[in-house]
């Protein structure tokens, strides 16, 4: 299966004419943002649009329309929620939904305490399911949810195949997991409940690998894969033993623990090895081609070191249709961009997906260096945006903010007089002109929002000015008084200082003059030892960042806070 797209037209709690892309994912979509963007309700919207199409009782409480292949099929299907009417289109023609053009399965695994998508969606046919188990076939399960009550039937699961034939399932268990020896299987049975249910495949497979009814047994591998012989497919495996475990209130397998090496059982793995176990055997045993995939937050608890394999557990089984969120910045660096969806909050609240176009010239202007979860802060961000040269542009100005806001907190009890406290930027290097003409027409700021470039008043700077607005060395030193607005961005020099009397003006002009000698003659021995610019500005940077300064050294930094609250209100 591949989902092409999905659109939410009317109101799904904090989604609402929302078009979602999800063609050339390569079976991968991971969807990032902030708390509350939208993240797990696209999830949520998802498992109760094919709630609806796997039974019309649990039809949506919102219209949309939703593209996927699926096989030979082109699907194309549309809800009208106030008619509760579906069209669906397969190959451009129009056709009723039917089996055959749904996945084989869709399945959950959610890692949170919050149980709505259990409740919503899953429980309905989890309960169906059960309900069917005691017929003459296993019946399919068309939304399948799986959580931890999943770990030792995995784990059997696992066992049960070849591992010369599967040496990725034999990998996984040895290398992955560092299962080396299977010691046993222990089982314990509900022997009365066994003899309520009529012969089915269930009961069989019980009565094969516990003939003589007993209330436990210690079974080996060997022992248990010669029991049950006569299955040879480990889908079948699975699903028996599911079928035996699952029921809440009817169980015939009411215990099942797998004991490995020396000892140990699936309580003595760590959090991301159980969550491993639940991604593989959704991906490998339960899901194929067909199914889709949903991963709420797969990785939450997942110790740092554990996450890439994830990562590649997900790329290894792009077949399938997979999706997931996250809130790690280590998991979202592990993946290209190009399976990366970043979400963001409207003004109302409401969902709204970041252009593929706004990602990529940020990644541009970071050098990759920034993760697409800082990517995606940034491009969340109702701050104010300064768009500087360099990052010690912003280590200089953030450090200096910080310093004038303590000492105006100190020294003017009256907070009517505090005048740079609502000050708070959001930076983004982005090393000249070139980069300013990126987001010219891109960056469009949100409301109450300033978006402003800073350049040094050096011929660099006004040559950078000058790129920008088209200009054959128009603006200089001597006429550029006034800042101008471009495409909704400010573009600016520096503003100098009172009493500053040198040509070029750069943004560590700000600094007294006592420090600047300090730092210009540190280490005098001679004309041959006085430091170059360069040296000074590392210097004065490691000193903000080590926190050397002091309050009285960035004061004349408030000429360009006053020009930013100038600019605000224009």
């Amino acid at each position: 299966m591949r989902l092409e797209s999905l659109h939410i037209q009317s109101r799904f709690k904090n989604l609402e004419n929302l078009t979602i892309d999800f063609s050339n994912k390569e079976g991968l979509s991971v969807l990032i943002g902030n708390n509350g963007s939208g993240k797990s309700n696209i999830i949520e919207a998802l498992s109760s649009i094919f709630s609806g199409l796997f039974d019309s009782s649990k039809n949506p409480i919102f219209s949309y329309q939703i593209e996927y292949s699926l096989r030979t099929y082109n699907v194309i299907i549309n809800f009208d929620y106030t008619t509760a009417t579906y069209i669906c289109t397969v190959n451009g023609i129009v056709d009723r939904v039917k089996n055959e053009y749904l996945p084989k399965q869709v399945i959950s695994c959610y890692s949170g305490e919050e149980s709505r998508l259990w409740d919503e969606y899953f429980f309905h046919f989890y309960k169906k399911y059960i309900d069917a188990i005691k017929g003459e076939t296993i019946p399919n399960q068309p939304l399948v949810f799986i959580n931890k009550y999943y770990w030792d039937i995995a784990l059997l699961t696992f066992h049960f195949y070849d591992f010369t034939a599967f040496t990725d399932i034999r990998d996984f268990c040895k290398d992955d997991l560092k299962i080396e020896t299977v010691n046993y299987i222990k089982l314990t049975f509900d022997t009365r409940k066994i003899s309520t249910w009529e012969a089915n495949p269930v009961v069989n497979f019980v009565k094969a690998i516990n003939p003589d009814n007993l209330p436990e047994i210690q079974i080996s591998l060997a022992d248990l894969k010669n029991k049950l012989s006569y299955i040879t497919n480990e889908e079948d495996f699975f699903n028996y033993l599911t079928a035996a475990f699952m029921p809440k209130d009817d169980k015939l397998i009411t215990k099942i623990e797998f004991n490995f090496n020396n000892n140990l059982t699936t309580s003595s793995l760590s959090e991301g090895e159980k969550k491993l176990i639940l991604v593989q055997v959704i991906l490998e045993v339960i899901g194929d081609e067909s199914s889709l995939i949903l991963l709420d937050e797969p990785d939450s608890h997942i110790h740092i070191s554990r996450k890439e394999d994830l990562q590649k557990l997900l790329n290894k089984y792009s077949n399938r249709e997979n999706i997931l969120t996250t809130h790690s910045p280590t998991l979202t660096h592990c993946f290209d961009n190009k399976h990366i969806i970043m979400l963001a909050k409207k003004e109302n609240n409401d969902t709204e997906i970041i252009a593929k176009e706004k990602q990529e010239i940020v990644h541009e202007l970071t050098n990759g260096m920034w993760t697409y979860m800082e990517q995606n802060l940034f491009l969340n961000t109702n701050k104010d945006i300064l768009l500087v040269e360099g990052k010690t542009d912003e280590t200089f100005i953030a450090e200096a903010l910080k310093q004038i806001k303590a000492e105006e907190l100190i020294e003017e009890l009256d907070s009517s007089k505090h005048k740079y406290q609502n000050l708070d930027f959001s930076f983004m290097p982005c090393g000249g002109a070139s980069g300013v003409e990126l987001m010219l027409g891109k960056f469009v700021p949100q409301i109450n929002q300033t978006i402003i470039a800073f350049f040094d008043g050096d011929s660099a700077g006004w040559k950078g000015i000058n790129q920008i607005l088209g200009e054959e060395n128009k603006w200089n030193n001597q006429n550029y008084i006034i800042p101008l607005k471009q495409s909704d961005i400010w573009i600016c020099s520096y503003p100098k200082r009172r009493g500053f009397r040198g040509s070029n003006y750069n943004i560590e002009d700000y600094f007294s003059k006592p420090l600047l000698n300090k730092m210009v003659f540190k280490g005098f021995k001679g004309l041959d030892s006085i430091r170059t610019k360069n040296a000074v500005k590392r210097e004065l940077e490691k000193d903000c960042k080590e926190g050397n300064l002091t309050p009285s050294d960035f004061k004349y930094f408030k000429k360009l806070f006053d020009y930013i609250i100038e600019l605000k209100n224009k």
